[in-house]
């Protein structure tokens, strides 16, 4: 017999749903960012899109067997590396190497000469160069957090607080009903 979606349900899943659009809004976003000269230029937080389109959220519900409490939660799936992006990393540790090395390869970044300031051609050595170097200045300096899902969760948790309280108040306002209404019936 299929769970009827009680009301906490309906508000959790509306709650995940804003939760989901405004993560994946944060992470579109474009944002200016300083180099190591000071010029300015706009930059994403999620470059390939990869990231924004694996968020997702999913209101799971249960009874337990004698009908009487319900339990339902949200479960948030992402790419591994979301929670890395949203909160950051401290410094210690660097990034794997194969991955920067592909995303290296996907971003138009364009390699200069330090010596002349010239750009020069991508070649596998260079990028796994440039790969270790950015995987050290993470080891050394750690990765500053975005907070694309920390911030848009506690701004909709701040919106659906008092939603929340009055639907489980609901549910169980509705649940005394029922074994009230079978008390009745029971009895006569």
């Amino acid at each position: 017999m299929p769970v009827k979606q009680s009301m906490r349900g309906k508000v959790l899943a509306d709650f995940a749903d804003n939760v989901v659009r405004l993560s994946k809004i944060n992470l579109g976003k474009t944002y200016t960012a300083k180099n190591s000269r000071g010029k300015s230029y706009k930059k994403r937080i999620d470059n390939s899109g990869n990231l924004r389109n694996s968020i997702k959220a999913k209101v799971k519900q249960r009874n337990d067997k004698t009908g009487r409490f319900e339990k339902a939660n949200i479960v948030w799936s992402m790419l591994d590396y979301g929670l890395t992006v949203d909160k950051g990393r401290k410094a210690g540790k660097g990034i794997p190497m194969q991955p920067l090395i592909d995303w290296i390869n996907k971003k138009p970044l364009k390699i200069r000469d330090l010596e002349t300031g010239s750009f020069i051609k991508k070649t596998a050595s260079r990028v796994r160069g440039l790969a270790y170097v950015i995987s050290r200045n993470a080891k050394e300096n750690g990765i500053a957090p975005t907070n694309f899902f920390t911030d848009a969760f506690e701004s909709q948790q701040e919106k659906y607080y008092n939603d929340i309280q009055e639907a489980i108040a609901q549910d169980q306002i509705d649940y005394i009903d029922t074994q009230l209404d079978t008390i009745s019936n029971a009895s006569t």
